[in-house]
């Protein structure tokens, strides 16, 4: 564990293999989700020994929720730094959080948003479905960087008829970071909201919506150390003067026998149903434990190993690196590195990391199948006949990479210990067998 830095509940578990060998996990999947800090763990279980019912009771219990609650929102508020004409809502995570703020956009078929090529799905696929709005998508690059002069030249485009910009915070593929201050004045200059997916940036690099000028934003706990089932929705508080899209419990103050409803004020009545407490709680934990640290610190760890990593892993011979080593070493990305090992399907390369190694990574398209597609030069028809095979339940089917993402617990140790296995599977193969199961997309070991 880094010196200085928040410890993080894991990093020391030890599994043994089915030789009998022992060796302590490798957290290479941070992208993906985090564990939780110890300071996040056991503020949610100090914080359990006086749960009671917020909102929904009084009592000697309910009213320490009520205060810890508060606390934990001032903490959230200040991680975003937030205006006070923003205020947070939270639901089960990122997608959810992207979901209901398009949904309270209400917009028309004749309004445009634009977003880019390089979003996860979660900043994607919601802009399909739920609106009427019509999606346009700006151009990227094949490291994954934005293309700011197709963005430009469509901003200026839809001017009229613009009403969002939707962008991600960081790429949880390439590791790529928007310039977003360039982006916003771009945003405002067309009279449009910006909206940024956070999922990656919150962990990564510090954000602060007044002086960057984002206007909303999502992001979930278990990126940021605390797993705990929450997402954040931090959005301007006119946008909630509106019937709420998914109206129950504390939505209202009063409904008349004929059915005439006294809505809750605004910034309460679309946060309906009994809260997660407990998500609340662990990620103004988490979030108070980054800036306690520091975020000079956490940056200055991660840049170095990021440095670190990406020299290490060109090391390795047949290994395919789908972001050139130089974005890591001369841009400001996050570390998450996407790779292949030739002779080996996405899938099995990462069982055999898992199995044989104690290795934890990602294996698929990783939530962006466009840049994926690219960078594997998939043409139509073969994309047709790719489809046709998932479709009929083989997933492995698929084109895919490699993921290892770093978090603020990782080491030069664990870099080591990554760079080492694949150099070993180069080299000597596997040592175990593998069967696939397609359904799942993934293989599993069979000795």
């Amino acid at each position: 564990m880094p010196n200085n830095l928040p410890k993080v509940v894991g990093t020391d578990d030890i599994i043994k293999f089915r030789n009998g060998k022992k060796a302590r996990v490798i957290l290479l999947n941070n992208a993906a989700t985090t564990p939780p800090f110890e300071t996040t763990l056991k503020a949610v279980n100090n914080y359990l020994q006086t749960y009671g019912a917020l909102h929904r009771g009084a009592g000697p219990h309910a009213n320490i929720t009520f205060q810890k609650a508060e606390e934990a929102l001032a903490v959230l508020r200040k991680f975003l730094n937030v205006s006070d004409e923003q205020t947070l809502l939270f639901t089960q995570n990122t997608s959810a959080a992207i979901n209901l703020f398009i949904r309270l956009l209400r917009l028309k078929e004749d309004d445009v948003i634009i977003t880019s090529i390089i979003e996860h799905t979660s900043n994607n696929l919601p802009w399909h479905f739920n609106t009427k709005a019509k999606p346009i998508f700006a151009n990227a690059f094949d490291d994954g960087s934005l293309d700011y002069d197709d963005l430009e030249k469509k901003v200026k485009e839809h001017s009229n008829k613009l009403k969002l910009i939707a962008i991600t915070g960081a790429s949880n593929l390439t590791g790529y970071i928007p310039d977003i201050p360039r982006i916003a004045t771009l945003a405002h200059q067309h009279k449009a909201l910006l909206f940024v997916d956070a999922a990656q940036l919150a962990p990564h690099r510090l954000i602060d919506m007044k002086k960057q000028e984002i206007d909303a934003l999502a992001f979930s706990a278990h990126k940021v150390y605390a797993p705990f089932g929450l997402g954040v929705l931090a959005l301007p508080k006119k946008i909630l003067e509106q019937i709420p899209v998914d109206p129950g419990g504390g939505s209202i103050d009063m409904i008349s026998e004929s059915g005439e409803i006294v809505w809750a004020p605004p910034t309460i009545r679309h946060q309906t149903g009994t809260w997660n407490v407990t998500g609340i709680i662990a990620a103004a934990a988490s979030c108070k434990a980054i800036l306690d640290t520091g975020w000079d610190k956490i940056i200055k760890h991660e840049k170095e190993l990021v440095n670190y990593a990406v020299k290490q892993l060109q090391t390795i011979p047949n290994l395919t690196l789908y972001v050139p080593a130089e974005k890591y070493l001369t841009e400001d990305r996050i570390g998450t590195f996407t790779f292949n090992l030739k002779g080996y399907h996405h899938a099995l390369l990462s069982a055999i990391l898992e199995n044989e190694y104690g290795i934890e990574t990602r294996a698929g398209t990783i939530c962006n199948h466009r840049l994926v597609r690219r960078w594997f030069k998939i043409g139509d028809k073969t994309q047709k006949e790719i489809e046709r095979k998932i479709a009929g339940g083989d997933r492995l089917a698929s084109y895919g990479i490699v993921r290892a993402s770093l978090g603020i617990h990782n080491t030069k140790e664990d870099v080591d210990a990554l760079v080492s296995a694949l150099k070993e599977i180069a080299e000597s193969g596997n040592k175990l067998k593998y069967k696939p199961v397609p359904v799942e997309e993934i293989y599993v070991c069979e000795d």
